[in-house]
């Protein structure tokens, strides 16, 4: 009997990162000696067009990692593949007096997560019946670009009608059996099972929606995670099966698509996805030096090309927070000031929902999560409901980077307002308009807001959405003399 293949000649794939995807005489080192272990197509490089390289991947055996990782000690890190400046703002930022209207809901609880966003100070959310905005800029983050690092979006949905066109697809990948579809890689594309969350269409109807998004109007880019494998009815929670480095590819292309640095805070960035730092883990050994520090130099530079990242703390219920990218929020691990880490309650009872960090200041912010109204995105199901529940803090983070856009859009509408002019100001603008629903253990739990007072005698027409809409712009054509496309 033949002894068989010693463990050290088994081949895997290996992901090799970087110290410095920038540096040429670097990358190009690691390149020279790939070549001398790695068969040359088994070898793929993550390269982009502004930041450099952000990893390769090769097929290897252990021997022939082993002998790399010895010759790029210098150059690379290499894995198996199984205090922030902190400004406070005044809440001065309607400095006109901005024109109010609302968007009618529908009794029961699934639209409390809009009313939450509008919830004043000192009054229930019983007192709050619809949901209010300023309409000074009539369409609620009007061609703010967003960029939405998920797994696609199921764009016939009707909830797309007003954006769907002024949608643009970024594509992380190909997809199993290869090809980029431009749907929701999080379901099945033959519509043959139930199985598939449709993630990426439930955060896009949250920031943009025609009924349930906190903005209506923005530039969506949708930057689609690949397909990986086809969802089935037992992979409900496994959407499209990216790997942490489609993840850290696909943040990379909203890097690629930015291109130049401005100091101007110019658009948003969702990163409803929550990487936990086991998952580096090989044999008890950490191994995410690699991919945490290239997460963190694209992170800076979203942010030096003025977007602002939001994202999730994570769906465990854990008293700390320990992975990407909620952790470059955490105080004790080298903030990226900029970055908004958002943590999830319930919209009505307020009770706290998944992952904090306390000790460490994370969550920066407090948003709906539980009982949210979102689009469902697996076409199969829409003979039950084109709706579905979603919970977690991805949905924390989508109503935040809704509320980011609006925001930012009534910001350059309104051109004597001056404190929106980088990512931080916006951060921190969002921040000092939160207010807390309740004290736990004595400290505060600051919860998103949109800063509008409604006046005691604004008065309120029970009208459907889209009445209301009309009425808006009769009311502006009358006022401002302007022609707006209808």
């Amino acid at each position: 009997m033949e002894p068989g293949p010693s463990s050290l000649d088994v081949e895997e794939t290996y992901v090799i990162y970087p110290r410095d995807g920038t540096n040429k005489d670097q990358t190009n080192t690691i390149g020279e000696i790939l070549t001398q272990f790695a068969k040359p197509l088994t070898v793929y490089v993550s390269q982009t067009r502004t930041v450099g390289i952000n990893f390769w991947l090769a097929t290897l055996n252990e021997k022939q990692a082993i002998s790399i990782a010895h010759e790029l000690a210098p150059e690379a890190s290499l894995v198996t593949n199984s205090h922030s400046a902190h400004l406070t703002y005044k809440m001065t930022y309607y400095v006109t007096e901005p024109k109010i209207n609302h968007q009618h809901l529908d009794k029961g609880r699934d639209f409390d997560y809009l009313r939450f966003v509008c919830q004043e100070p000192e009054k229930s959310l019983e007192e709050t019946p619809h949901y209010y905005y300023d309409v000074t800029e009539p369409i609620l983050g009007n061609g703010i670009p967003v960029y939405i690092v998920d797994t696609g979006a199921t764009l016939h949905h009707k909830e797309f009608d007003k954006v769907r066109g002024n949608v643009e697809w970024i594509h992380v990948g190909e997809d199993v059996g290869g090809g980029h579809a431009e749907d929701d890689s999080s379901v099945d594309p033959a519509q043959g099972n139930t199985g598939g969350k449709g993630h990426g269409t439930a955060m896009l109807s949250l920031v943009t929606g025609k009924t349930l998004g906190i903005s209506k109007g923005v530039k969506p880019y949708i930057i689609r995670m690949p397909r990986r494998h086809i969802p089935g009815p037992l992979q409900e929670g496994r959407p499209g099966h990216a790997t942490n480095e489609d993840w850290l590819e696909g943040v990379s292309r909203v890097n690629d698509h930015l291109a130049e640095r401005i100091r101007t805070a110019k658009a948003i960035t969702l990163l409803a996805f929550h990487i936990p730092q086991r998952s580096f883990h090989r044999n008890g050994v950490d191994h995410s030096a690699g991919f945490d520090a290239r997460m963190r130099f694209l992170l800076m530079d979203l942010v030096r090309k003025g977007a602002l990242p939001i994202t999730g703390s994570g769906n465990a219920f854990k008293p700390t927070i320990d992975g990407f990218p909620a952790n470059y929020g955490r105080s004790d691990y080298d903030p990226i000031p900029e970055v908004l880490v958002v943590r999830g309650v319930h919209p009505t009872s307020f009770n706290l929902a998944y992952q904090t960090d306390f000790a460490q200041g994370l969550p920066h912010i407090f948003a709906p999560a539980l009982n949210v109204r979102c689009a469902e995105g697996n076409h199969d199901l829409w003979n039950i409901s084109k709706f579905r529940r979603g919970d977690g803090t991805s949905c924390a983070a989508a109503i935040t980077a809704g509320l980011a856009a609006y925001v930012l859009r009534l910001g350059q509408v309104n051109s004597d307002h001056t404190i929106l002019n980088t990512p931080l100001s916006l951060k921190n603008y969002i921040l000092s308009l939160s207010w807390s629903r309740m004290i736990d253990h004595g400290r505060p739990l600051p919860a998103i807001w949109n800063g509008l007072r409604r006046k005691p005698s604004f008065r309120e027409d029970a009208r459907d959405i889209g009445d209301v809409a009309l009425d808006i712009t009769r009311d502006i054509k009358r006022k401002l003399g302007k022609k707006f496309s209808k």
